[in-house]
């Protein structure tokens, strides 16, 4: 397979992970890695498995990402009173803390 067709069939397979929940794509991963973890798959099955395992882990981190973003920006809006929820796009406001609560930023809700 050359190059082009492999990158293609790549960004195919990315757009089918990216349509899983996080929780589908990690048990996925997680099946592939018991599967090379107990070794009796073929060299050729195993490295097709690690390039999809590869792409699993990118997406669950990408997925992971976002929520984090998510949740920065939701308790960045508590601080200010709102409970709402915030375009990750939005540009970001910096927000003094409360008095004699500096530390409210390590505060998770």
């Amino acid at each position: 397979m050359d190059e082009k067709a492999k990158t293609e069939q790549e960004k195919k397979l990315v757009k089918e992970l990216e349509k899983l929940s996080f929780e589908e794509a990690l048990q996925k991963l997680e099946e592939i890695v018991d599967g090379m973890e107990r070794g009796n798959v073929p060299l050729e099955k195993m490295i097709s498995s690690f390039e999809e395992g590869s792409l699993l882990a990118s997406v669950c981190q990408a997925k992971l990402d976002t929520l984090q973003k998510k949740i920065e920006i939701l308790r960045r809006d508590r601080q200010s009173g709102s409970l709402k929820w915030a375009a990750l796009n939005a540009p970001k406001q910096e927000e003094a803390p409360s008095p004699g609560n500096e530390k409210d930023e390590d505060t998770p809700f």
